[in-house]
């Protein structure tokens, strides 16, 4: 990888390794939903002109809108308000991973060998351990809220597997557009003293709102998208792994979270479940794809 790109890599990672931080300061001042809603009114605004319909593929992106935008962070955003901590979170929400592999073997029929088997039966097991933990999460309904949001994040990736073009910004448009209306209603109907808590949190609240809709969603996944484009998934993989272990050193370092055997089993269990699936991942479009390696 040359030098530019490497140090692109390293900024996304930050981005979305310190986004778990930033995301929990945002569910400590704000109503989570409200925080999800606020999220996608600037993205939308700032990617309103990528806003172009994709002919006859409609129906799939609203799908996709709803399971990566609305479902996702609403729920997740809700689960993190419930929990004290950050690395727990950070650890749960890769359940997306395992879930996503075994949507596609139920529903596309697709094939898997003992190695990626072992990673989705590992993964799954690390975030039980960590889930049912009460020092991790603090309520069984923190871990189900984290959980159900990582899996729509999962049903979001098999649903784009089918989409036929369509520029990353272009999507993330239509995530937010779609996405607005659902948490405008959930936000109405199950909250209270948005307009309130938004005048209290003040400059720190701008920050927030910034880093989560600029930072981590529109820099964050559109310099991954420019790396994706130029080198395989195998190069890769390190900074994609990346984010949620930075999730629990910063959730040390700067929320001073303990740290329990089940935590750090837990979460041991699941990084390395979800990497061995990435690997073998990523080793499969090489195989099916080998021309194209380093493009």
């Amino acid at each position: 990888m040359q030098p530019k790109h490497i140090l692109m890599a390293f900024g996304v990672t930050l981005l979305w390794g310190y986004n778990f931080v930033v995301s929990k300061i945002g569910v400590d001042h704000l109503p989570p939903v409200f925080l999800a809603f606020y999220r996608y009114a600037l993205a939308g605004l700032i990617l309103l002109p990528w806003l172009k319909p994709l002919e006859g593929q409609m129906k799939r992106v609203i799908w996709i809108a709803l399971t990566s935008g609305a479902f996702h962070f609403g729920l997740v955003f809700v689960g993190f308000a419930m929990t004290d901590n950050i690395g727990p979170v950070a650890v749960a929400l890769q359940i997306n991973v395992p879930f996503m592999l075994l949507l596609a073997v139920l529903f596309l029929g697709e094939k898997i060998g003992a190695l990626r088997l072992f990673g989705m039966i590992l993964a799954f097991a690390g975030v039980m351990v960590v889930g049912f933990d009460p020092v991790a999460f603090q309520s069984p309904w923190a871990l189900a809220a984290v959980i159900t949001g990582g899996c729509m994040f999962g049903v979001s990736v098999i649903l784009m597997r089918d989409l036929d073009g369509g520029h990353p910004f272009q999507i993330q448009a239509w995530i937010a557009v779609i996405s607005m209306p659902f948490l405008a209603l959930g936000t109405l109907f199950f909250e209270t003293g948005q307009v309130d808590a938004v005048i209290n949190f003040g400059w720190l609240g701008i920050a927030v709102i910034l880093y989560i809709a600029i930072g981590s969603t529109i820099i964050g996944h559109g310099g991954m998208f420019v790396l994706l484009q130029r080198y395989p998934v195998t190069y890769l993989l390190p900074f994609m792994i990346a984010p949620p272990v930075l999730g629990v050193f910063f959730g040390i370092v700067i929320n001073d979270e303990p740290i329990t055997m089940e935590i750090a089993i837990g979460g041991l269990m699941t990084l390395v479940g979800v990497g061995i699936i990435q690997v073998r991942e990523a080793m499969k479009v090489k195989e099916s794809k080998p021309s194209e390696a380093g493009l």
